[in-house]
Parts: C-alpha cells; structure tokens; sequence
C-alpha cells in the first residue's frame, strides 16, 4: 500500500462536467481508483470560478459544481467520505481510503454577501481561496495591475471565515492582499497551489518574505506542479518539484510544507507526472534524495491534516 497524501487543491470538479465523466474512474487527472492505490489519501477539490469564462452568475457556477461533487461522494460512499468537521477528519485518516474536502477558488461566489457564506459552510465548503487572479468584491488577483488588498468586505469576510472554522487560501492573491490577511487574521491560513518565486519569478509564486511569513504563523505552503510556476522554461520534472520544496524545508519549512498540485487545474505537468499515479513516484524521489521519513509523512500529509484539524476544531 503506498503512503498517505494530502493534498490541497485540484480542479477535478469543473473538468468532470465540462467532460461528463465521474470521479470513480475518469480520463483526468485523478480518480478514486487511482487514489485508492494509497493507504489514506485526502483531496481538496475546489469549485474554481473563471469570472471571465462563464455565462451564469458566479453563484450559479458555484452551487452546480458544489452539487456535482456532492453528487459524486453520494454514488461513491462506499469509497469517499466528505470531510466536514474535526471528527470526519479523524475518522478518515483512521479508517484508510479516501477523503474529500470541498472548497471554492475565487471568492467572487459569494457576491457580495456575507449570508452567503453561511449558505456555503452549510454546503460543506471549508476552505476558501479569496481570488482567482482577477479583482473580486474581497480583494485584488496577482494579475490586476493596481495590486489592491484586501477591501472592507473582505477583511469581514476573512473574520467571519476564521470565526466558521473555513480556511483562508491566499493563493492567486495579490503580494497587498497576502499582507492584509497577514494584518488581519488570528490563525494560520495557507497558500494551498503555489511556488517558489526566487527559482522560478512568475507573480504567482511566494517570495521569501510570504515564505517566511507562513513558516513563522504555523501556516502551508502546498507545492503546485505546474511547469510555468516551477522552471522559467516551462520544461521540468520531479526533481524540479523537489527543488522548490527544498528550498522552503532550506528555511525552516517542515512543519509548512506539504502537496497542492493543481491537478486538472493546468493544460501541462512536469515530466514523470500524469496524474494522482505518479504521487508515489514523488515520494519515492524524496527517498532518493535521502529525506527521513518523518519528514516526507509531515510533507506528504501530517502539515496539512494539522492545519485543517486546528481549523475544524474552532466550529461552533
């Protein structure tokens, strides 16, 4: 059996309705066939809403991927437990097999309205990522040129989500935003799906100081496997991944680090990856590289399940 996985984010939801397939087996990145190869494997799958890419209103988006993967645990309960509260979250590391998380991508879902995240914690959402890479009613993307934080709504947003016990995502926001939620928050919060930006200088990577940020407040960093983010060429492999995921544990990351490899989220994956089947390839390099196996069990899946059961543990 192989060893446990954690990890933070995939855009697997959008990709089985634009493609009509399931998650018990599919043609995408990751299934539950391929997860189940390993003794626990727990996956964040995000609602991403592509403000500039649909026709509907983003809540609209949001629900009917919400409800697809509802769907989807439903028909596979024999296989996949959601993850609600502190206790789902015990019960599924205990039991072996699999685990969903449900979060959205881009905050926009909520349209301006703070009931509306109470409608999504009753939906099962427990991690929000405050933007994609565009301006939303909480903050400003990486993309958007005047690099605005984090606006009043938002920062009543990330109160009432550290209150609810979601998880704050700063991925995709911008470096302003980054440090306005860093001003404003009472817990950690993660950046589930990013980089390193002194290897590879594309905005969506961290920098040190984020780097620094996150390891000092006992927050994650989830490694994204998208080639842009992790080579200047965009040609990369394992050993790439395992290049930026040095550098952080190079700066006191052991307790930070862990997966966000934005399956079914990027058009492109580093050679030696195609999907959630190559995830034991990737801790059989760490092996190589002569990681103890603490570390790679912190990395792989104990920093991210700490996070999320600290955060559990706050709902009321």
């Amino acid at each position: 059996m192989r060893e446990k996985i954690f990890d933070m984010h995939c855009d697997t939801i959008l990709e089985m309705m634009e493609r009509e397939q399931g998650v018990k087996k599919n043609t995408l990145h990751l299934d539950l066939e391929r997860m189940a190869a390993h003794e626990n494997y727990i996956q964040v799958f995000a609602a991403f809403i592509d403000q500039k890419g649909i026709s509907v209103s983003p809540m609209t988006a949001c629900v009917a991927m919400l409800h697809k993967i509802h769907e989807e645990i439903e028909k596979n309960k024999d296989r996949i437990r959601l993850i609600q509260s502190e206790k789902d979250l015990k019960a599924a590391a205990a039991q072996n097999g699999c685990g969903a998380i449900l979060s959205i991508e881009g905050a926009e879902a909520l349209e301006g309205s703070l009931s509306n995240l109470w409608m999504y914690d009753r939906l099962g959402v427990r991690l929000i990522t405050l933007t994609w890479n565009y301006a939303n009613e909480l903050a400003d993307g990486i993309t958007e040129s005047r690099g605005g934080g984090l606006t009043d709504f938002g920062r009543q947003a990330v109160a009432m989500m550290e209150d609810m016990g979601i998880l704050v995502d700063v991925s995709h926001l911008s470096r302003k935003g980054f440090w306005d939620v860093a001003a404003v928050t009472k817990h950690p919060f993660v950046a589930s799906h990013s980089c390193v930006y002194a290897l590879c200088q594309h905005p969506r990577n961290l920098d040190d100081e984020q780097i620094r940020l996150l390891i000092d407040r006992g927050g994650g960093i989830g490694m994204n496997f998208y080639p842009q983010f992790l080579s200047y060429s965009g040609s990369c492999g394992i050993d790439t991944i395992l290049s930026h995921m040095e550098y952080i544990l190079d700066r006191g990351g052991d307790q930070t680090l862990g997966l966000g490899s934005d399956f079914d989220g990027v058009d492109t994956l580093p050679d030696g990856i195609r999907g959630a089947e190559n995830m034991q390839d990737l801790i059989d390099a760490m092996r190589k590289r002569r990681w103890p196996k603490e570390l790679i069990e912190c990395v792989c899946f104990g920093n991210f399940y700490r996070i999320f059961a600290q955060t559990l543990a706050r709902r009321k």
